[in-house]
């Protein structure tokens, strides 16, 4: 299978040719207000055929989003949740969850709106996560510097944003 060089190549009368970096082609999917479990399921399923890896930092105070992951959220790191506007701090557990059957999907969505970092991709990036740390702990970081293909929603769960490189 032959790569597509992803750089554009512009050419400057002064200075020759200049390389920019490649941008990522970023669609936009405007979901439905009331959209339905098996709806938004159905579009991630028409994006990610088989596996869906779910990175999250998810705030203490969502003990029952905790409970219905039961053991598949695996938590790589806990910090102090500096995220959030609330008094006093709490921790944010940083983790995964692969979502073979993507039944734990739309519960990441409803909440999405409280979830500062959220991010849905069919790669596993697990191993990256540990070099996250309290003064650097965006998520996003990890797949636009590696050019890896995920999803974000958009504010108050309006939209997904498809990033693909």
């Amino acid at each position: 299978m032959k790569k597509e060089n992803t750089q554009i190549k512009l050419y400057n009368l002064d200075k020759g040719v200049i390389w920019l970096k490649s941008v990522p082609k970023v669609r936009e999917i405007l979901l439905d207000e009331e959209i339905d479990e098996q709806e938004f399921v159905g579009i991630i399923n028409g994006i990610y055929k088989q596996d869906c890896y779910i990175y999250a930092v998810i705030p203490e105070w969502e003990e029952e989003l905790f409970n219905e992951l039961s053991n598949d959220f695996i938590i790589i790191n806990k910090f102090p949740f500096p995220l959030t506007r609330i008094f006093p701090r709490t921790i944010g557990f940083l983790g995964y969850c692969q979502d073979r059957k993507k039944q734990h999907i739309y519960k990441f969505y409803l909440r999405s709106t409280t979830m500062d970092l959220l991010v849905f991709s069919e790669t596993d990036v697990s191993q990256h996560l540990n070099i996250l740390n309290k003064k650097n702990i965006d998520i996003y970081n990890i797949f636009e510097s590696n050019k890896i293909p995920h999803i974000t929603i958009g504010p108050d769960g309006q939209w997904l944003n498809i990033v693909e490189y």
